[in-house]
């Protein structure tokens, strides 16, 4: 009886992985711009939910319990995702600040 090493789950896990290409958006750019171009693209994608929130808030009916669920969910999203942004921001601070050191 011999062993199959297509069934190890780490040849499995090596076989699955994609490699890297040259053509991956980001791909030649410094670490600076990736860095911005994300952190630019976050504040539009907050502006945006900023203004669906607003525009839920202004067209919002009090009798309507689907509207307050929809209200919630979206202060709710928005919250988790600025409170994210923060704490990502908070850590890459410290580890600049811990290899400036």
């Amino acid at each position: 009886m011999s062993f199959d090493p297509s069934l190890s789950s780490i040849s499995a896990m090596y076989k699955t992985s994609e490699p890297v290409l040259a053509a991956d958006p980001g791909a030649g750019q410094s670490l600076e711009t990736r860095v911005m171009n994300a952190l630019s693209n976050m504040s539009a994608g907050f502006e945006a939910q900023r203004a669906d929130i607003a525009n839920v808030t202004a067209n919002f009916d009090v009798t309507d319990v689907g509207s307050a669920v929809e209200l919630q969910t979206k202060l709710a999203d928005y919250g988790i995702g600025v409170q994210f942004v923060a704490t990502v921001a908070r850590k890459t601070v410290g580890a600049v600040e811990a290899l400036l050191r």
